[in-house]
């Protein structure tokens, strides 16, 4: 089984709307196991609704977790890391170290938007990212514009934006939109990360193979390795990534035969 990393999962009991509690976080963190994952990237909401939820206590429960791990024999690395929602200060809460890169390495900032409401991150981007601190696009496959508007995703991408799509929105797309664009953005090299999104060891588990598996059949296992692996090894260890330019959106018969196979 090729071995897994997850760019995003909600693992803390009690801090924000993942696991209610120790148990059902393990559960979770079995899963994950289970499915080949051996590195993620632990987050939790740093948002308005979760005021409380402060780097330190994201911190502290990474380790938390990580002892929990250790005494019950799961080889499961945990990375403290935040899924920050994007606002017109961000940059300044930035600065003031109000915010949690992913794996508190200072290097990338995952990043979402307001539900039903798209906001242009590149001005915010324009102040972070020649300051060394790259933008992950937390499951950008769930905002419409970017699906629909042609040029935006690869102008956020051009622009040193990265992109991480959910799992689920490939092995069960929630629309025929979702499932093109994917499918379009994996093959043009637009998807950079792949993360669970798991809340749960239920409705929202971090399941993580059959996507994988997916994704190998449709770019082939080169390609695949760099989405499920070797990127996000490389963010959570505070390396460079670099990643070549989308490839160019096919037109006319040529798009729609991009789309379907």
């Amino acid at each position: 089984m090729d071995t897994l990393v997850d760019m995003h999962c909600h693992l803390y009991a009690g801090l924000d709307d993942g696991p209610a509690n120790d148990e059902e976080a393990l559960a979770m963190c079995r899963i994950a196991w289970e499915e080949g994952t051996r590195h993620v990237a632990a987050v939790a909401h740093q948002n308005e609704q979760w005021e409380d939820v402060t780097p330190e206590r994201i911190r502290e429960a990474a380790g938390r977790l990580t002892k929990q791990l250790a005494d019950e024999g799961i080889d499961l690395e945990i990375f403290p890391s935040a899924e920050v929602m994007l606002c017109p200060d961000l940059d300044d809460l930035f600065d003031k170290g109000q915010l949690l890169t992913i794996a508190d390495a200072g290097k990338y900032l995952l990043i979402e938007m307001p539900h039903n409401l798209f906001i242009d991150p590149r001005p915010v981007g324009r102040v972070l990212i020649p300051s060394g601190v790259s933008m992950i696009l937390a499951h950008a496959e769930r905002y419409p514009e970017l699906l629909r508007e042609r040029g935006l995703i690869e102008s956020l991408v051009e622009d040193g934006f990265l992109i991480q799509v959910n799992a689920g929105s490939i092995t069960r797309p929630s629309s025929p939109d979702v499932e093109r664009g994917v499918k379009s953005w994996l093959k043009r090299g637009i998807v950079h990360f792949l993360g669970s999104d798991g809340h749960s060891p239920r409705q929202r588990a971090p399941r993580m193979a059959e996507a994988h598996q997916r994704i190998v059949r449709l770019v082939g296992h080169r390609m695949a390795e760099r989405i499920c692996r070797e990127n996000g090894l490389a963010v959570l260890h505070g390396r460079m990534l670099n990643v070549p330019p989308p490839e160019p959106a096919p037109t006319g018969w040529l798009r729609r035969l991009f789309s379907s196979s």
